[in-house]
Protein backbone atom coordinates (compact mmCIF):
# COMPACT_ATOMS: atom_id res chain seq x y z
CA UNK A 1 0.00 0.00 0.00
CA UNK A 2 0.99 3.40 -0.19
CA UNK A 3 1.68 5.96 2.63
CA UNK A 4 0.81 9.67 2.82
CA UNK A 5 -1.84 11.83 3.54
CA UNK A 6 -3.59 12.30 0.15
CA UNK A 7 -6.83 14.69 0.96
CA UNK A 8 -9.97 13.17 0.43
CA UNK A 9 -12.54 16.45 -0.72
CA UNK A 10 -16.07 16.41 -2.46
CA UNK A 11 -15.36 17.16 -6.29
CA UNK A 12 -16.47 16.47 -9.60
CA UNK A 13 -15.73 12.93 -11.26
CA UNK A 14 -15.01 12.53 -14.59
CA UNK A 15 -15.43 9.35 -16.01
CA UNK A 16 -11.95 7.48 -15.67
CA UNK A 17 -11.56 6.43 -19.21
CA UNK A 18 -11.59 10.03 -20.59
CA UNK A 19 -9.38 12.22 -18.52
CA UNK A 20 -5.89 13.31 -17.94
CA UNK A 21 -4.50 12.90 -14.44
CA UNK A 22 -2.56 15.71 -12.84
CA UNK A 23 0.26 14.52 -10.45
CA UNK A 24 1.49 16.85 -8.08
CA UNK A 25 2.92 17.83 -4.36
CA UNK A 26 0.32 19.87 -2.37
CA UNK A 27 3.21 22.82 -2.04
CA UNK A 28 1.76 23.69 -5.66
CA UNK A 29 -1.91 23.22 -4.75
CA UNK A 30 -2.09 27.41 -5.64
CA UNK A 31 -0.68 26.34 -9.79
CA UNK A 32 -2.18 23.51 -9.82
CA UNK A 33 -5.99 24.66 -8.97
CA UNK A 34 -5.15 27.53 -11.80
CA UNK A 35 -3.90 25.08 -13.95
CA UNK A 36 -6.77 22.64 -14.06
CA UNK A 37 -9.23 25.87 -14.80
CA UNK A 38 -7.12 26.97 -17.35
CA UNK A 39 -6.89 23.46 -19.37
CA UNK A 40 -10.52 23.15 -18.28
CA UNK A 41 -11.65 25.98 -20.50
CA UNK A 42 -10.82 24.55 -23.09
CA UNK A 43 -12.79 21.71 -23.04
CA UNK A 44 -10.05 18.99 -21.51
CA UNK A 45 -11.14 16.87 -18.75
CA UNK A 46 -8.85 16.45 -15.96
CA UNK A 47 -8.62 14.83 -12.30
CA UNK A 48 -6.58 15.24 -9.69
CA UNK A 49 -7.03 14.25 -5.74
CA UNK A 50 -9.00 16.95 -4.90
CA UNK A 51 -11.73 14.96 -6.95
CA UNK A 52 -11.74 12.21 -4.23
CA UNK A 53 -14.98 11.69 -2.72
CA UNK A 54 -15.41 11.30 1.17
CA UNK A 55 -14.94 8.40 1.95
CA UNK A 56 -13.02 6.49 -1.23
CA UNK A 57 -10.67 4.09 -1.22
CA UNK A 58 -8.24 6.66 -2.34
CA UNK A 59 -5.02 4.30 -3.25
CA UNK A 60 -7.53 1.75 -5.61
CA UNK A 61 -8.87 4.71 -7.30
CA UNK A 62 -5.69 6.83 -8.04
CA UNK A 63 -4.20 3.54 -9.20
CA UNK A 64 -7.69 2.59 -11.57
CA UNK A 65 -7.07 6.50 -12.80
CA UNK A 66 -3.66 5.95 -13.41
CA UNK A 67 -4.07 2.63 -15.83
CA UNK A 68 -6.61 4.60 -17.63
CA UNK A 69 -5.44 8.33 -17.69
CA UNK A 70 -5.21 9.58 -21.28
CA UNK A 71 -2.36 10.92 -20.17
CA UNK A 72 -0.46 12.12 -17.07
CA UNK A 73 0.08 15.60 -16.35
CA UNK A 74 3.25 15.91 -13.78
CA UNK A 75 3.76 19.47 -12.00
CA UNK A 76 7.74 19.15 -11.36
CA UNK A 77 8.93 21.21 -8.41
CA UNK A 78 10.99 20.43 -5.37
CA UNK A 79 8.25 19.25 -3.43
CA UNK A 80 7.24 17.12 -6.08
CA UNK A 81 10.79 15.45 -6.04
CA UNK A 82 10.43 14.84 -2.14
CA UNK A 83 7.07 13.29 -2.53
CA UNK A 84 6.47 10.26 -2.63
CA UNK A 85 3.12 9.82 -3.89
CA UNK A 86 4.31 11.57 -6.85
CA UNK A 87 7.34 9.38 -7.32
CA UNK A 88 4.90 5.88 -7.14
CA UNK A 89 2.30 7.98 -9.27
CA UNK A 90 4.92 8.45 -12.09
CA UNK A 91 5.60 4.80 -11.43
CA UNK A 92 2.07 3.46 -11.54
CA UNK A 93 1.55 5.40 -14.99
CA UNK A 94 4.99 4.22 -16.65
CA UNK A 95 4.31 0.38 -15.57
CA UNK A 96 0.56 1.06 -17.81
CA UNK A 97 2.36 2.92 -20.28
CA UNK A 98 0.73 5.73 -20.09
CA UNK A 99 1.97 9.08 -21.90
CA UNK A 100 3.58 11.79 -19.44
CA UNK A 101 2.83 15.56 -20.08
CA UNK A 102 5.63 16.83 -17.49
CA UNK A 103 5.13 20.68 -16.66
CA UNK A 104 8.56 21.95 -15.11
CA UNK A 105 7.27 24.90 -12.32
CA UNK A 106 10.47 24.93 -10.46
CA UNK A 107 13.51 23.55 -9.52
CA UNK A 108 14.94 20.37 -11.85
CA UNK A 109 13.16 18.27 -14.12
CA UNK A 110 12.53 14.82 -11.94
CA UNK A 111 15.07 11.73 -12.38
CA UNK A 112 12.03 9.61 -13.69
CA UNK A 113 11.26 11.27 -16.41
CA UNK A 114 14.17 12.81 -17.13
CA UNK A 115 14.09 11.79 -21.13
CA UNK A 116 10.65 12.98 -21.06
CA UNK A 117 9.66 15.84 -23.16
CA UNK A 118 8.21 18.84 -20.88
CA UNK A 119 6.37 22.15 -20.88
CA UNK A 120 8.60 24.92 -18.98
CA UNK A 121 6.58 26.87 -16.54
CA UNK A 122 9.60 28.07 -14.69
CA UNK A 123 7.46 31.84 -15.25
CA UNK A 124 4.10 30.62 -13.72
CA UNK A 125 2.81 29.88 -17.78
CA UNK A 126 0.29 27.93 -18.22
CA UNK A 127 0.15 25.60 -21.50
CA UNK A 128 -0.66 27.80 -24.89
CA UNK A 129 -1.73 27.34 -28.22
CA UNK A 130 -0.08 24.63 -29.49
CA UNK A 131 0.31 22.76 -26.22
CA UNK A 132 -3.99 22.50 -25.92
CA UNK A 133 -4.37 21.34 -29.34
CA UNK A 134 -2.23 18.63 -28.96
CA UNK A 135 -3.91 17.63 -25.63
CA UNK A 136 -7.31 18.22 -27.70
CA UNK A 137 -6.00 15.39 -30.22
CA UNK A 138 -5.38 13.15 -27.42
CA UNK A 139 -8.68 13.88 -26.76
CA UNK A 140 -10.55 13.20 -30.02
CA UNK A 141 -8.13 10.14 -30.67
CA UNK A 142 -9.33 6.58 -31.14
CA UNK A 143 -9.09 4.07 -29.20
CA UNK A 144 -5.35 2.35 -29.52
CA UNK A 145 -4.36 5.42 -30.78
CA UNK A 146 -0.78 6.09 -29.45
CA UNK A 147 1.12 8.98 -29.78
CA UNK A 148 4.50 9.20 -30.56
CA UNK A 149 6.08 10.96 -28.19
CA UNK A 150 4.95 13.60 -25.55
CA UNK A 151 3.35 17.10 -26.93
CA UNK A 152 4.98 19.46 -24.77
CA UNK A 153 8.16 20.55 -25.17
CA UNK A 154 11.13 22.98 -24.63
CA UNK A 155 9.98 26.49 -25.51
CA UNK A 156 12.92 28.46 -27.49
CA UNK A 157 15.04 30.76 -25.95
CA UNK A 158 14.65 29.28 -22.57
CA UNK A 159 18.07 27.62 -20.49
CA UNK A 160 17.42 23.93 -20.01
CA UNK A 161 17.31 22.91 -16.45
CA UNK A 162 19.14 20.15 -14.60
CA UNK A 163 17.69 16.74 -13.94
CA UNK A 164 17.62 15.82 -10.45
CA UNK A 165 20.95 13.92 -9.51
CA UNK A 166 19.75 10.98 -7.23
CA UNK A 167 22.56 9.35 -5.21
CA UNK A 168 22.55 5.30 -5.88
CA UNK A 169 22.31 4.57 -2.34
CA UNK A 170 19.11 6.02 -2.33
CA UNK A 171 18.32 4.80 -5.05
CA UNK A 172 19.28 1.35 -3.50
CA UNK A 173 17.33 1.61 -0.56
CA UNK A 174 14.46 2.39 -2.17
CA UNK A 175 14.85 -0.54 -4.33
CA UNK A 176 14.88 -2.65 -1.57
CA UNK A 177 11.80 -1.29 -0.58
CA UNK A 178 10.05 -2.06 -3.42
CA UNK A 179 11.02 -5.54 -4.10
CA UNK A 180 10.31 -6.29 -0.35
CA UNK A 181 7.05 -4.95 -1.14
CA UNK A 182 6.52 -7.22 -4.14
CA UNK A 183 5.76 -4.29 -6.49
CA UNK A 184 8.41 -5.75 -9.19
CA UNK A 185 7.29 -3.58 -11.94
CA UNK A 186 8.33 -0.26 -9.83
CA UNK A 187 11.49 -1.71 -8.92
CA UNK A 188 12.46 -3.08 -12.76
CA UNK A 189 11.58 0.61 -13.79
CA UNK A 190 13.80 2.04 -10.70
CA UNK A 191 16.46 -0.05 -11.81
CA UNK A 192 17.06 0.73 -15.41
CA UNK A 193 17.21 4.84 -14.35
CA UNK A 194 19.66 3.63 -11.40
CA UNK A 195 22.21 2.31 -14.08
CA UNK A 196 21.50 5.16 -16.20
CA UNK A 197 22.16 7.47 -13.72
CA UNK A 198 25.55 5.56 -13.12
CA UNK A 199 26.62 6.29 -16.30
CA UNK A 200 24.84 9.70 -17.32
CA UNK A 201 22.71 8.64 -19.87
CA UNK A 202 19.41 9.92 -17.61
CA UNK A 203 18.93 11.99 -19.61
CA UNK A 204 19.12 9.84 -22.97
CA UNK A 205 16.87 7.05 -21.45
CA UNK A 206 19.06 4.57 -23.14
CA UNK A 207 22.39 3.50 -22.77
CA UNK A 208 25.19 2.69 -25.63
CA UNK A 209 27.02 -0.41 -25.79
CA UNK A 210 30.15 1.58 -24.95
CA UNK A 211 28.39 3.14 -21.57
CA UNK A 212 28.38 -0.20 -20.03
CA UNK A 213 32.02 -0.86 -19.64
CA UNK A 214 31.78 2.29 -17.65
CA UNK A 215 29.18 0.68 -14.87
CA UNK A 216 30.41 -0.21 -11.72
CA UNK A 217 31.15 -3.54 -10.58
CA UNK A 218 29.86 -2.45 -7.18
CA UNK A 219 27.36 -1.12 -8.56
CA UNK A 220 25.78 -4.30 -10.98
CA UNK A 221 26.63 -6.15 -7.33
CA UNK A 222 23.87 -4.36 -5.42
CA UNK A 223 21.62 -4.41 -7.84
CA UNK A 224 22.03 -8.24 -8.03
CA UNK A 225 22.10 -9.21 -4.29
CA UNK A 226 19.14 -7.17 -3.56
CA UNK A 227 17.19 -9.06 -6.75
CA UNK A 228 18.35 -12.76 -6.05
CA UNK A 229 17.85 -11.84 -2.38
CA UNK A 230 13.96 -10.91 -2.52
CA UNK A 231 13.51 -13.61 -5.22
CA UNK A 232 15.41 -16.53 -3.83
CA UNK A 233 17.43 -16.34 -6.50
CA UNK A 234 15.52 -16.55 -8.90
CA UNK A 235 16.10 -12.73 -10.63
CA UNK A 236 19.06 -10.53 -10.68
CA UNK A 237 21.76 -10.73 -13.04
CA UNK A 238 23.65 -14.02 -12.03
CA UNK A 239 20.39 -15.82 -12.57
CA UNK A 240 20.12 -14.24 -16.26
CA UNK A 241 24.22 -15.34 -16.87
CA UNK A 242 23.68 -18.59 -15.87
CA UNK A 243 20.51 -18.71 -18.60
CA UNK A 244 22.57 -17.07 -21.34
CA UNK A 245 26.38 -16.25 -21.20
CA UNK A 246 27.11 -16.84 -24.63
CA UNK A 247 25.91 -16.22 -27.87
CA UNK A 248 24.82 -18.56 -30.14
CA UNK A 249 27.63 -20.18 -32.41
CA UNK A 250 28.82 -18.09 -35.32
CA UNK A 251 26.45 -15.28 -33.74
CA UNK A 252 28.87 -12.04 -32.94
CA UNK A 253 28.79 -11.01 -29.50
CA UNK A 254 26.36 -8.15 -28.23
CA UNK A 255 24.32 -8.66 -31.36
CA UNK A 256 21.03 -9.07 -32.76
CA UNK A 257 21.36 -13.23 -32.89
CA UNK A 258 22.93 -12.53 -29.11
CA UNK A 259 20.01 -10.19 -27.81
CA UNK A 260 17.24 -12.94 -29.03
CA UNK A 261 18.84 -16.03 -27.69
CA UNK A 262 18.62 -14.19 -24.51
CA UNK A 263 14.95 -12.75 -25.03
CA UNK A 264 14.11 -16.13 -25.46
CA UNK A 265 16.14 -17.62 -22.59
CA UNK A 266 15.08 -14.94 -20.19
CA UNK A 267 11.13 -15.13 -21.35
CA UNK A 268 11.01 -11.77 -22.63
CA UNK A 269 9.98 -13.99 -25.84
CA UNK A 270 8.36 -17.30 -26.66
CA UNK A 271 9.04 -17.45 -29.64
CA UNK A 272 11.30 -16.49 -32.47
CA UNK A 273 9.40 -14.31 -34.52
CA UNK A 274 7.24 -13.10 -31.66
CA UNK A 275 6.42 -9.20 -31.58
CA UNK A 276 7.36 -7.25 -28.27
CA UNK A 277 4.78 -5.70 -26.62
CA UNK A 278 4.91 -2.59 -24.86
CA UNK A 279 5.93 -2.31 -20.87
CA UNK A 280 2.47 -3.19 -19.64
CA UNK A 281 1.55 -6.02 -21.73
CA UNK A 282 5.08 -7.27 -21.33
CA UNK A 283 4.93 -7.45 -17.86
CA UNK A 284 1.13 -8.48 -17.52
CA UNK A 285 1.74 -12.06 -16.65
CA UNK A 286 1.06 -14.07 -13.46
CA UNK A 287 4.31 -15.43 -12.90
CA UNK A 288 7.61 -14.37 -14.20
CA UNK A 289 10.29 -17.25 -15.51
CA UNK A 290 13.59 -17.38 -13.77
CA UNK A 291 15.60 -14.34 -14.51
CA UNK A 292 13.26 -12.33 -16.33
CA UNK A 293 14.12 -9.30 -14.00
CA UNK A 294 15.66 -7.11 -14.00
CA UNK A 295 14.46 -6.03 -17.65
CA UNK A 296 16.26 -2.85 -18.13
CA UNK A 297 13.45 -1.19 -20.22
CA UNK A 298 12.13 2.55 -20.18
CA UNK A 299 8.60 2.83 -20.66
CA UNK A 300 9.39 6.76 -21.45
CA UNK A 301 10.84 5.72 -24.92
CA UNK A 302 8.56 3.18 -25.71
CA UNK A 303 6.36 5.91 -27.89
CA UNK A 304 9.15 6.17 -30.02
CA UNK A 305 9.53 3.90 -33.12
CA UNK A 306 13.15 3.37 -32.07
CA UNK A 307 12.59 2.03 -28.52
CA UNK A 308 13.17 -1.49 -29.42
CA UNK A 309 16.93 -0.99 -30.38
CA UNK A 310 17.40 1.19 -27.86
CA UNK A 311 16.26 -1.26 -25.31
CA UNK A 312 18.44 -3.67 -27.12
CA UNK A 313 21.64 -1.45 -27.00
CA UNK A 314 20.88 -0.76 -22.87
CA UNK A 315 20.37 -4.56 -22.55
CA UNK A 316 23.54 -5.69 -24.25
CA UNK A 317 25.71 -3.09 -22.69
CA UNK A 318 24.89 -4.18 -19.53
CA UNK A 319 25.41 -7.94 -20.27
CA UNK A 320 28.56 -8.03 -21.93
CA UNK A 321 30.39 -5.94 -18.86
CA UNK A 322 28.71 -8.27 -16.71
CA UNK A 323 30.43 -10.95 -18.86
CA UNK A 324 33.79 -9.30 -18.97
CA UNK A 325 34.10 -8.68 -15.31
CA UNK A 326 35.55 -11.38 -13.10
CA UNK A 327 33.24 -12.86 -10.46
CA UNK A 328 29.96 -13.17 -12.08
CA UNK A 329 29.61 -16.98 -12.36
Amino acid sequence: MWAGGRSQQTGVDEDVDSSFFVSYSHEDAHYVTRLVDHLRGFGLPLWFDGHLAWGSQFTREIRQRLSRALGIIVVMSPGADQSEWVEREILEGQRHDRLFLPILLSGERLFLLASSNYFDARDGSFPGEREIQELQRIRDAKPGFVPRQSPLDIPAGKPAPRTTRVPAQISLRKLSTFLADGQLEHADILTTSLLLESVNRIDHGWMRRTDGKTISAGLLHDVDDLWSRFSGGQHGFRAQLALHRVPPPGAPEGRQRDFSALALSLGWKRAQRDTMPRYGDFIARPEFPAGFFPTLRNPQLEQNQSWHDHWMETVMAVQLQLRATKGWK
